[in-house]
């Protein structure tokens, strides 16, 4: 490794790394701002999705698609994740613009009160990836399909309707967010 890095010997400097910045396994790259604060937890995703470092330092997204890259970030907490069929490239664009708001306004909020947001927001796509997931999560092939998953405590919920608008996605995360859904096992 050419860059700096602890020693793996030096085991109580990374055991302090490891509760200040909650690392639950290697390899972690976590991006920090001169200040020291967090500017990301998913650098390790960012360097594969982003080769040539085109948008670094990778200030987090309101909203990504899922790939197989990110899949990671499924196991972090409660993930918003609409489903699309997205055979049309158009339509993910469209759905990631649906979300946006609610997403941006989500992570506003929380982040005035210093604390991480509840949910992470994803739009998921047709492939082999959502695929797998669909049939992990036991969820329906329908798209547009509105979910929440939380697959820490093994729970998803699930709001099957014929056409998402903005107030559906947004009554439907301020319902999880209340507690006022009822989980369904995963």
């Amino acid at each position: 490794m050419p860059w700096l890095a602890v020693p793996y010997a030096d085991e109580a400097r990374r055991s302090r790394l490891n509760r200040l910045y909650g690392i639950q396994g290697i390899p972690t790259l976590i991006v920090l701002d001169p200040k020291g604060d967090v500017i990301t937890r998913q650098g390790r995703v960012e360097v594969l999705n982003d080769v040539e470092c085109r948008e670094f330092p990778w200030h987090p997204k309101p909203v990504l698609e899922l790939t197989d890259s990110n899949a990671v970030q499924l196991n972090e907490g409660p993930c918003l994740v609409l489903f699309v069929d997205s055979e049309d490239d158009g339509e993910s664009e469209a759905a990631k613009q649906l979300i946006q708001p609610i997403a941006e306004k989500i992570i506003a909020k929380y982040k005035a009160k210093e604390e991480e947001a509840p949910l992470l927001f994803f739009v998921a796509g047709e492939d082999d990836m959502t695929d797998s997931l669909r049939d992990y999560t036991n969820l329906p092939e329908a798209a547009p399909l509105l979910t929440i998953l939380d697959m820490s405590a093994r729970a998803k919920y699930v709001m099957d309707v014929e056409e998402i608008t903005p107030e559906i996605v947004e009554a439907f995360v301020s319902d999880f967010l209340a507690d006022k859904l009822k989980p369904e096992p995963i």
